[in-house]
């Protein structure tokens, strides 16, 4: 008896749907009093990040803490002062090194410290639950969705990595030619400089009546 042709299209998508999304859950005590952390994203990407902070004594309150989120250029994204918990979300408009930077007000209470946070983007970050309801979609249709996203997300990564390398051989050739004359150049230095010194020997062996 062979499967329903809709459950194993249902399998498929299941089993892809998680190709090409990005979810990092970290939990870190802090041991000093700032902790960043720094994540390579891509531009035009959601990210959305869950952060709670606990005290690693049970029987204390979770400390606060202040969060600060910047772009590659420094720009600030999202910033808390006093938060045990809370999210930050954004669309990055530009690639690069993104990072998120915890503080607290003082080392003994960076030692007492432990952070969990949650830093999804892409398809991960999506709200496909309002997403459904606002477009009533059924489930099926919800995982074609993400399996579409995720396609996208992946090919435009390729995009991406195609790019640098065509920057990166760009680089390698510049430099190879670069190198190639300064090379000849370090040999016409050395040519003339053996023909300057042969001149002057010449001249100077005449000069005593040597030659």
């Amino acid at each position: 008896m062979k499967p329903a042709r809709g459950a194993i299209l249902a399998q498929l998508v299941l089993l892809f749907a998680t190709l090409g999304t990005f979810t990092q859950a970290l939990e870190f005590e802090m041991q000093s009093q700032i902790k960043c952390v720094y994540e390579e994203i891509n531009n035009n990407v959601i990210v959305v990040g869950d952060y709670r902070s606990l005290s690693k004594d049970l029987n204390q309150p979770s400390p606060p803490v202040t969060v600060k989120v910047e772009d590659p250029h420094g720009t600030v994204l999202h910033e808390a002062t006093g938060k045990t918990e809370g999210q930050f979300a954004f669309t990055s408009k530009t690639a690069g090194e993104y990072k998120a930077c915890f503080s607290v007000l003082d080392i003994q209470t960076a030692y007492q410290t432990k952070l969990k946070l949650d830093w999804r983007t892409g398809v991960a970050a999506t709200d496909w639950n309002a997403i459904a309801k606002k477009e009533h979609l059924d489930a099926l249709t919800v995982e074609l969705r993400k399996l579409e996203d995720n396609i996208r997300e992946v090919y435009n990564e390729m995009l991406q990595l195609q790019q640098r390398e065509q920057e990166m051989r760009n680089i390698s050739e510049e430099t190879n030619t670069r190198v190639a004359w300064f090379s000849i150049a370090s040999l016409g230095v050395c040519v003339a400089s053996a023909l300057v010194q042969l001149w002057y020997l010449r001249r100077f062996f005449k000069r005593k009546k040597l030659l």
